[in-house]
C-alpha cells in the first residue's frame, strides 16, 4: 500500500514527549528526521523509554545549531523539507538561534510548527515551566483532587503529549492549506491551551445550558433555600465519587444527571435492580430528566445520594474490571476499567491491533508502541535511530559525499 504522507519530509527538532510529534507524521508515513546536536539528546540520557517509544520510526542526523556551520547546514536541509518542528521542551525558548525568516524567504513552502509553554506572545510568553505548571495553568490539576484533598499529578509527563499531538495536527491543517494555496506557514502550539482543551467539562458545559460554567466546583454546601450548584455536563468533573473499587483494582463511572448523561445512570440502576444490587426507590429516580430539580430543592438529600452511592460501591465491589466493561457494554453503562500499565501490556485488544512491536535498536530490542491507527497504511516498524545513524545517507541527498563529511566532523558541526 501507498504509505499516506511518503512524499513528506518532515525535520524534528524536539526533545523529550514532543518527540511524539514527528512520530505520529512517522506512523503516517513521513520521512521524518530527528535533527540533535553531536553530544546526546537530553531525552537519550534521561528519558530513554521517551526515546526509543517517540523517535521510533525516525532517521537521525547529527547538527550543532550552536555553529555558523551547523545552521548553515540545517537551511540546506530545511530547503528540502516540508515540515519542521521545533520545541526544547519547556524551555520558554523554542526557536533558538535559527533566522526562520531566511528559512522560510528560501523555502516558501516550509511550515514551522513550534511549541512553547505559554504561546510566543502575552506576558507568559518567555517564561520556562514544567509538566506540574502546564497542568496547573492549563486547568485540569484542579479537579484531580480527592475531596478535600489537594490535587494529584499524574506520575508521568503527559502535558507535552497533549500538545505534540496537537502539534502534529497543525502540521497536517497547514499541509491541507499548502495545497491550496501553495505556500507554508507557521503554526504555534502552547501547551497551556492544549492542556485546557483536555479539560472535557468545559468544552461540553454551554451545549447542555451551562453557559459561564466554572471548572471551581463549590467548597460549600448550599444553605436552605439556596440553588444547588449541579454538574449537567457529563464529564464528572465534579462529581463527589467517580473511582469504585473492584475485586482487581478500580473502575471511573460517573452517577451522570441531566441531558448528557443521565441516561447512562438510569441504566446502570435498572442493572443494579435487576441483579438486586439496588432499593426499589432509586430504580424510580429519573437522572436525565428529574433528578437535578430534586436535588436543587431538597426533595432528594446528600444522605439519599450517599445511600445510592452506597449500593453501587457494594454492587461494583463484586466484579472483576472485565466482568464489568462487558456488563457497561451490554447495558449501555459509563463506566470504563482503570487500567495499569501491566492490564495494557497484556491486553489481547492491543496485542491483536498490533498497538506494541518489537524492533531494533543498535543490538537491543525494544518493545514500543507502535499502531497510529488499524484504517491507515502505517510506515513499517523501526526503532530509534543510534546518534548520526543517517548522516551519510541523508547529508548525502545534499550532495555532500565522504569528504565533505568528515571536514564537517573535524569541525565538530555533525
Amino acid at each position: 500500500m501507498t504509505m499516506a504522507f511518503a512524499s513528506l519530509r518532515v525535520l524534528d527538532l524536539t526533545q523529550g514527549p514532543l518527540l511524539v510529534a514527528g512520530n505520529m507524521l512517522a506512523k503516517l508515513g513521513a520521512d521524518v528526521i530527528a535533527v540533535e546536536p553531536p553530544a546526546r539528546v537530553a531525552a537519550r540520557r534521561t528519558a530513554p523509554a521517551t526515546w526509543s517509544a517517540f523517535a521510533s520510526g525516525k532517521r537521525g542526523v547529527t547538527c550543532d545549531l550552536q555553529s555558523e556551520g551547523g545552521r548553515t547546514l540545517f537551511a540546506r536541509l530545511a530547503s528540502t523539507a516540508d515540515i519542521v518542528i521545533t520545541g526544547d521542551d519547556l524551555s520558554g525558548d523554542a526557536l533558538p538561534l535559527l533566522d526562520w525568516d531566511r528559512l522560510l524567504a528560501d523555502n516558501p513552502r516550509l511550515i514551522l510548527v513550534s511549541v512553547t509553554p505559554f504561546g510566543e506572545d502575552g506576558p507568559k510568553s518567555g517564561y520556562a515551566a514544567t509538566d506540574l505548571i502546564i497542568w496547573a495553568a492549563g486547568g485540569p490539576l484542579h479537579p484531580s483532587r480527592d475531596g478535600e484533598r489537594p490535587p494529584l499529578r499524574i506520575s508521568s509527563d503527559q502535558a507535552l503529549l497533549h500538545a505534540g499531538s496537537d502539534a502534529a495536527l497543525g502540521a497536517l491543517i497547514a499541509l491541507a492549506a499548502r495545497e491550496r494555496t501553495g505556500r507554508g506557514q507557521k503554526v504555534t502550539v502552547s501547551a497551556q491551551q492544549s492542556a485546557a482543551q483536555a479539560t472535557l467539562s468545559i468544552v461540553l458545559a454551554a451545549p447542555v445550558g451551562h453557559e459561564g460554567y466554572t471548572i471551581m466546583a463549590p467548597t460549600q454546601k448550599a444553605k436552605p433555600g439556596e440553588k444547588r450548584v449541579l454538574d449537567l455536563s457529563g464529564s464528572g468533573v465534579r462529581t463527589r465519587r467517580s473511582k469504585w473499587t473492584v475485586k482487581d483494582g478500580f473502575v471511573e463511572l460517573h452517577l451522570a444527571m441531566g441531558p448528557a448523561g443521565g441516561r447512562f445512570t438510569n441504566n446502570l440502576f435498572a442493572w443494579l435492580h435487576s441483579i438486586g444490587a439496588c432499593q426499589d426507590r432509586f430504580l424510580a429516580w429519573n437522572w436525565a430528566e428529574t433528578v437535578p430539580a430534586q436535588i436543587e430543592s431538597g426533595e432528594i438529600s446528600d444522605d439519599d445520594m450517599e445511600e445510592a452511592r452506597a449500593d453501587v460501591a457494594a454492587a461494583l465491589a463484586g466484579f472483576t474490571k472485565c466482568e464489568l466493561l462487558e456488563v457497561s457494554i451490554r447495558h449501555k453503562l459509563l463506566l470504563a476499567p482503570i487500567m495499569t500499565v501491566a492490564d495494557l501490556a497484556e491486553s489481547d485488544h492491543l496485542e491483536a491491533r498490533g498497538v506494541f512491536v518489537d524492533v531494533a535498536e543498535g543490538s537491543d530490542r525494544r518493545r514500543v508502541p507502535f499502531a497510529l491507527t488499524g484504517r491507515l497504511p502505517e510506515s513499517p516498524a523501526a526503532g530509534a535511530p543510534a546518534l548520526g545513524e543517517h548522516n551519510a545517507a541523508v547529508y548525502g541527498e545534499l550532495g555532500l559525499g565522504p569528504d565533505d563529511l568528515a571536514a564537517l566532523v573535524s569541525e565538530d558541526v555533525i
